[in-house]
């Protein structure tokens, strides 16, 4: 009697298991993954001729928002050195007024995004990440400089 009561609990939890497997996301329904939103990927992007055309034309300035050491060793040409740690202390360094075109060295432009992101809520409404950031600019061979120059 006892191993067909539990073969009868068994096969009863294994019925309602299968049931909640099968359940469609909505009402009377509990979900357990968690999404993860990256807030980065919402950053506006700034494609490298608009990015040039605009500091050419004194309407954007580059802000080359990796470390210090990282832009003593090259950085775009005219660049400001405002690593991202040090943003929210600096942001009055930056021109009102202009675009401001982040960059750092990474995939997808994440730290330049996050940059971005930043100065949205310091009431810079005109920034944007320059799309393929430091990496790319170089592989052009497009115009940089060193040691803080």
């Amino acid at each position: 009697m006892r191993s067909f009561i539990t073969t009868a609990i068994a096969l009863s939890v294994l019925t309602a298991g299968s049931a909640i497997a099968q359940m469609k996301p909505g009402a009377g329904s509990i979900r357990t993954e968690t999404k993860q939103i990256d807030a980065s990927a919402s950053a506006r992007r700034i494609k490298r001729e608009e990015a040039m055309k605009l500091v050419k034309a004194n309407k954007a300035v580059f802000v080359d928002v990796r470390s210090k050491q990282s832009y003593d060793l090259g950085h775009i040409k005219g660049a400001l050195s405002i690593p991202g740690s040090q943003l929210r202390q600096r942001v009055r360094e930056l021109p009102p007024g202009k675009t401001i075109i982040t960059y750092c060295a990474c995939v997808e432009e994440h730290s330049a995004a996050v940059a971005v992101m930043s100065l949205h809520s310091y009431g810079f409404k005109n920034a944007g990440a320059l799309v393929g950031g430091w990496n790319e600019w170089t592989a052009l061979g497009l115009p940089t400089s060193k040691n803080g120059k």
